[in-house]
C-alpha cells in the first residue's frame, strides 16, 4: 500500500510538473511515447517519422547496436559481439517483443542464445521503433523493438562494409547490399575468436573453454518487388558462438524465413534449428539441447494472427547417471488480435484486445509441473488487453510536451510456463509454473523537451509479473515461477549538440509483495560523447560512458553487487564521397570492468562474472553508392 501511494503521488507530480515531449512529428502519428532512431549521416534522430537517409554504419553489429543505447534502452552483451539482448527501463528478455518488418521472431533456444535483435543486417535497415508502451500493436509487458527494413528499388544501388578488430578482440565482418530493377540481394560473412579482458585472460584462462575457438556467421537473403507485392526469403546460419554466461554455447544455427506482403497485408514463416553443447569446455560430463521454433504470422492494419510451436529436448550426462529432459515440451501457441488507433493534432488513444491459447503436445510431460503445483494443465487460455492515451501541447517557446498513461495486459513467456530441468548431483530442478496469472502494467510517462535537452520520468505498477524463486520440498529444492507486485520508477536524460550529446538514466524498482530490490536492475549510467568539427572530411569523437555501483540486489537468487566502473572509446573518421572509414580504439584505458546484469536466472548458468573486453582497434570501411545518387 505504501508504494501505491508512492506511485500515485509521483504521477500526479508528473501530470503537474512534467509533461512529455513530442518531436519529429509527422501526418502519419503523434505519438511521443515511440523513440524512432534512424540511421543518417552518424547523427541519430528520435522521432516517429519512420524516414531513410544513407546509412554509414558497418555492417558489425557492435557498432550498428551503439543506436539501441538511448532513451533507457541497452545491450546485454552475453560474450562474443553476436550474443546479444536488450532491456529497457527494468524489463528485459521476454518481456520485450523483437519485431522485423511486423515480423515476429521468437527464440529457439530457452537461454536466449538465438536473441533475434543479433540476427539483423545492418545495410538494409531503414529505422528502428524502439517503444516502452503499449501503443504498437505488437508490443509486450515491456514494450516493442521493431526493426524496418528499405523496400527495394527500381535505381541500382551498392552498400559494402568491412570490420577488422585487433588486440582484445579479434574480429572479421564483411557484409554488402546489391539493388536493382527493385530487387536487393544482401549477405554477410562474420568469423572471430573469443575477447580477452584488460588483464589479457582469454576464456580459456577465466571460463574454462578448452581453446579459444572461432566461431562464423553466414547469412543471405533476396527481397524482391512487383507493384504492390513485396517477396522476401533469407537464410542465417551460426557456428560454435561462446556464451561463458552459461554452461553451454551455440554450436550450430540455422534460420530460415520467408513472406509475402500485399499492401498491408503479410504473411509470414521463420523456423530455427538450434543445437547448443558444452563440447568447447573442459567438462566431465555432457550437456545438449536440440531446441526448433516455429512461427508462422497473418498481419494486416488492425489485426495480427499467428501459430508459433516451440520443442527443446535436453540431455545431461555424467559418469554416473544420464538425464534426458523434454526442456520444452512441444508447446503450441496461437494467437489472434484486433486493435484501433484514433489521432488528432493533440490526443492519440489507441487500444487492443485478444487471446493466447497454449497446449503442450504431451499430456504424460504436465506431471513434472504437477510435482509443485497440483493444478498444472497442458493447457493455458490468456486474453490480452491494451489501452493507452497519448496528450501532447506546446508550451512556450522551443518548449513542447505530452503525458502518456497506458494499461497493458500480456501473457507470462511459455519458459516460464512450461519449462524443465532436471538435474543430477543434488542440484536444483528447474520446473516452470502453468498456473501463472497474466502480468497487467500501468505506466505513467511525462516528458519535457527545451531545445536539443529531453528529460523523461516514469512510474510503472506491475500486478502479477513473473518473478523466479526457490522452492523446497521434502524430495529435492526447485527453481520455479511465482506472480509478484512490483514498482519501478526511473527518468531518461538526452541532450544532443552539434559537438556533444549526452545521455544518462536511472530505475529504482521494487518487490512489493516481499519489500525487496528486484532483481536485474542497471545502475545509473551516463554516456557522454564529444565530437570534433570536420576538417578536410576528417572528423574525430572521444565517448565516456560510466555505470554507477549496483548494491541493491535480489539475495534470494544469489545476485551479487556490482562496483562502478568507467570506460573510454576514441574514434577518428573519414568520408570521400562514397566510401566512409573510421577507426575505433574502443577501452582506450584498457579498464577491467564487467556489467550488472547477472544472467543467474537461466537454468544452465555458469554463475561466473564475465568481464568486457579489453583495449580493442576496429577499423570499419563502408562504400555507398546511395550518396553519389
Amino acid at each position: 500500500m505504501k508504494y501505491l501511494k508512492l506511485f500515485l503521488g509521483f504521477i500526479a507530480l508528473a501530470i503537474l510538473l512534467m509533461p512529455s515531449f513530442s518531436y519529429g512529428q509527422t501526418d502519419e502519428t503523434t505519438q511521443s511515447d515511440t523513440a524512432s532512431v534512424i540511421l543518417a549521416n552518424k547523427i541519430m534522430v528520435m522521432g516517429t517519422k519512420l524516414t531513410r537517409s544513407t546509412t554509414d554504419f558497418p555492417s558489425e553489429k557492435d557498432r550498428f547496436a551503439e543506436v539501441l543505447h538511448t532513451n533507457g534502452f541497452g545491450l546485454i552483451n552475453k560474450g562474443v559481439f553476436l550474443a546479444q539482448d536488450v532491456f529497457s527501463d527494468g524489463f528485459k528478455r521476454g518481456d520485450i517483443s523483437i519485431v522485423l518488418d511486423g515480423e515476429r521472431y521468437h527464440c529457439a533456444c530457452p537461454n536466449r542464445m538465438d536473441s533475434p535483435l543479433a540476427r539483423t543486417n545492418s545495410l538494409e535497415m531503414e529505422s528502428i521503433d524502439l517503444n516502452k508502451t503499449s501503443a504498437s500493436e505488437q508490443s509486450n509487458i515491456g514494450g516493442c523493438v521493431c526493426y524496418h527494413r528499405e523496400k527495394p528499388r527500381e535505381l541500382a544501388l551498392a552498400r559494402v562494409g568491412m570490420t577488422q578488430s585487433l588486440g582484445a578482440s579479434e574480429t572479421s565482418d564483411f557484409g554488402f547490399i546489391y539493388n536493382t530493377h527493385n530487387h536487393r540481394l544482401a549477405g554477410r560473412y562474420a568469423t572471430g575468436k573469443g575477447y580477452e579482458d584488460a588483464e589479457g585472460k582469454s576464456f580459456v584462462d577465466l571460463y574454462g573453454f578448452k581453446e579459444n575457438s572461432s566461431y562464423e556467421l553466414i547469412e543471405g537473403s533476396i527481397t524482391g518487388m512487383y507493384k504492390n507485392i513485396i517477396y522476401r526469403s533469407e537464410i542465417t546460419y551460426t557456428k560454435d558462438i561462446m556464451f561463458p554466461y552459461l554452461l553451454m554455447d551455440e554450436r550450430e544455427n540455422k534460420v530460415f524465413s520467408l513472406s509475402l506482403e500485399y499492401n498491408d497485408i503479410k504473411l509470414y514463416m521463420n523456423y530455427t534449428d538450434h543445437l547448443m553443447d558444452n563440447g568447447l569446455r573442459t567438462s566431465m560430463g555432457s550437456m545438449i539441447t536440440d531446441a526448433s521454433n516455429l512461427t508462422v504470422g497473418l498481419t494486416g492494419s488492425f489485426y495480427e494472427l499467428y501459430y508459433r510451436n516451440w520443442n527443446a529436448d535436453n540431455e545431461i550426462r555424467t559418469p554416473m547417471t544420464t538425464i534426458n529432459n523434454h526442456m520444452i515440451p512441444d508447446v503450441g501457441l496461437l494467437s489472434g488480435t484486433i486493435s484501433q488507433r484514433l489521432e488528432s493534432d493533440y490526443f492519440t488513444l489507441w487500444g487492443r484486445f485478444g487471446f493466447v491459447y497454449q497446449k503442450i503436445a504431451n499430456e504424460e510431460d504436465v506431471k513434472i509441473y504437477q510435482l509443485l503445483n497440483e493444478k498444472a494443465t497442458d493447457s493455458r487460455s490468456y486474453a490480452l488487453f491494451d489501452i493507452g492515451v497519448n496528450h501532447f501541447y506546446d508550451l512556450l517557446n522551443n518548449l513542447s510536451g505530452s503525458i502518456t498513461l497506458d494499461f497493458s495486459k500480456q501473457t507470462p513467456p511459455v519458459e516460464n510456463l512450461y519449462i524443465s530441468v532436471k538435474k543430477p548431483a543434488g542440484k536444483e530442478w528447474w520446473v516452470g509454473n502453468p498456473t501463472l496469472k497474466s502480468p497487467a502494467r500501468t505506466s505513467l510517462r511525462a516528458n519535457i523537451q527545451y531545445k536539443d535537452i529531453i528529460f523523461e520520468a516514469y512510474g510503472t505498477y506491475i500486478w502479477d509479473y513473473v518473478n523466479l524463486v526457490g522452492q523446497n520440498t521434502p524430495e529435492r529444492n526447485y527453481r520455479t515461477y511465482e506472480n509478484i507486485d512490483a514498482v519501478l520508477f526511473g527518468f531518461n536524460l538526452s541532450g544532443n549538440w552539434k559537438y556533444y550529446d549526452i545521455t544518462a538514466s536511472y530505475i529504482w524498482a521494487e518487490n512489493e509483495s516481499d519489500k525487496t530490490p528486484l532483481v536485474e536492475i542497471v545502475p545509473f549510467s551516463v554516456r557522454a560523447n564529444l565530437k570534433s568539427p570536420a576538417y578536410k572530411n576528417i572528423s574525430g569523437n572521444i565517448r565516456f560512458s560510466y555505470n554507477d555501483a549496483q548494491t541493491r540486489i535480489d539475495e534470494s537468487l544469489y545476485e551479487l553487487p556490482t562496483s562502478s566502473w568507467f570506460q573510454v572509446d576514441l574514434g577518428l573518421n573519414y568520408k570521400m564521397k562514397a566510401l566512409m572509414f573510421s577507426l575505433t580504439i574502443q577501452n582506450l584505458t584498457d579498464e577491467l570492468y564487467y556489467q550488472h546484469m547477472s544472467y543467474l536466472r537461466d537454468p544452465f548458468s555458469s554463475g561466473a562474472r564475465v568481464y568486457e573486453p579489453g583495449r580493442t582497434i576496429m577499423l570499419n570501411v563502408l562504400y555507398n553508392s546511395d550518396i553519389l545518387n
